[in-house]
């Protein structure tokens, strides 16, 4: 029984990141199918560039939660059952679960966000330290260039390396620099321009 309710909240992870909420709240206010405006991304950055600021500051306190809300739920869930496996590494595979699902949403045929906030959600609890100097370096870089893909993967690649440095369980590393390599693959077009100077 307690292994179901494992694989049920590692699904609720799942399914509960890969709600894509640019898409619909661009799609509901505005009419718009944010796929086929700026860069196509349904992140709050591109929602900011196609429905201004308000929209965009609502995508993304939902894209943190997205990751934020079902890692919350699987700490309580570990203080109420036993778990069949290592508490850490349940976590870990929550916290992917919910990046995976907005990164590659079933609903927008498999095609969704970059993950930056749903990263952000998704660690803060179980890497409360990396994840707020990921956030720190995020800021810190926009002293120095307006580009916000470099920023984000900088804000993704911090976590894991912070976590390495700060000795966390092996699990939630891992998961981390699952989720900065995911990150850096949904930046691969952005990493691209930046090279040939189009960014």
């Amino acid at each position: 029984m307690n292994s179901i309710i494992v694989i049920f909240t590692i699904l609720f992870s799942f399914l509960f990141g890969a709600i894509p909420t640019g898409y619909l709240l661009v799609k509901k206010y505005c009419g718009i199918d944010i796929r086929t405006k700026g860069s196509g991304n349904i992140g709050s950055t591109n929602v900011k560039r196609v429905a201004g600021s308000k929209i965009s500051a609502i995508t993304q306190g939902f894209d943190i939660a997205k990751g934020f809300v079902p890692v919350a739920f699987a700490i309580y869930i570990a203080s109420i059952i036993k778990l069949p496996i290592e508490k850490n590494t349940f976590f870990s595979m929550v916290a992917i679960a919910a990046v995976i699902g907005h990164n590659y949403t079933p609903f927008l045929g498999f095609n969704g966000g970059k993950g930056v906030n749903t990263t952000m959600g998704a660690f803060i609890l179980i890497a409360p330290i990396p994840t707020i100097l990921g956030i720190v370096m995020h800021f810190f870089l926009r002293i120095f260039t307006p580009i916000v893909s470099i920023r984000s993967v900088a804000l993704g690649l911090t976590i894991p390396i912070a976590c390495t440095i700060m000795n966390f369980p092996k699990s939630i590393v891992v998961s981390a620099i699952a989720s900065a390599i995911i990150m850096i693959i949904r930046h691969k077009e952005n990493l691209i321009r930046l090279i040939q100077g189009k960014e």
